[in-house]
């Protein structure tokens, strides 16, 4: 007998994000984890967005991040409790944020790696890759060199990362397009979620709350099939396509 029961219908997600946000990667840890343990993860498509939180950073870092952030008018002592913040959740996860060694440089580069990554089904893997070198190894995105070594082992073929890093509009119309749809979405800060093009999500939410999202919208796009009352019987004459009961 031929099964006719329908596919579930999958769930998108899609993910703004910007590789010099710390709550971004805190996020992109959480959420993942999350879908692990739903029992539709199967059913999870999660797509990565760019967006810039400085697009005017030097291409190359000339400062350490405490006097970039300082340049940006950021408190130190603010600065401090931050980063014991950030610390402190990322040990949750198993994420370390080694932030005197973070180099703030323009992550349009990466973004622009990370739309290619799209493009060659690795983009979840690179993603990871680029926040683990930036926030834990220290990482200069505006050093091609370096970050072709991290996007190529995470997988993306070194002649696509050769074309992005030789060819500034390699993938430039893509990450474009993904910050001209943030301001369309009204996004003004990241992490931002969008749960089935409908719902927005803002922020790195605790693991409870991913959870009780992608669930409730995902029971909205699966809803359960009516179940019979056992109490009752049978007998009722019922009426379908191909006539009535007798």
């Amino acid at each position: 007998m031929t099964d006719t029961t329908p596919a579930p219908a999958r769930l998108g997600i899609d993910v703004w994000l910007d590789i010099a946000c710390p709550w971004c990667a805190l996020g992109e840890r959480r959420l993942d984890a999350v879908i692990d343990t739903l029992p539709f993860k199967e059913h999870v498509d999660v797509r990565f967005h760019s967006y810039q939180l400085d697009p005017g950073a030097p291409e190359k870092a000339t400062q350490s991040q405490a006097e970039y952030l300082a340049g940006r008018g950021l408190d130190p002592a603010r600065l401090e409790a931050g980063h014991k913040h950030l610390s402190e959740a990322g040990n949750e996860i198993g994420f370390t944020f080694n932030h005197d060694d973070v180099v703030p440089s323009n992550t349009w580069t990466a973004h622009r790696l990370i739309q290619a990554a799209a493009a060659h089904d690795v983009q979840a893997k690179v993603v990871d890759a680029l926040f683990v070198a930036y926030f834990e190894h220290g990482l200069d995105v505006g050093d091609g060199a370096g970050l072709k070594a991290v996007v190529v082992e995470a997988g993306l073929p070194v002649h696509v990362a050769d074309e992005v890093l030789s060819d500034p509009n390699a993938f430039d119309d893509q990450a474009k397009a993904d910050v001209s749809q943030a301001a369309t979405l009204g996004i003004q800060g990241v992490p931002f979620y969008v749960l089935d093009g409908r719902y927005g999500v803002s922020g790195a939410q605790p693991a409870a709350v991913f959870e009780e999202a992608l669930t409730k919208v995902y029971d909205e796009l699966n809803p359960a099939p009516v179940q019979p009352l056992s109490s009752l019987g049978t007998d009722g004459v019922t009426c379908g396509p191909d006539g009535c009961d007798d």
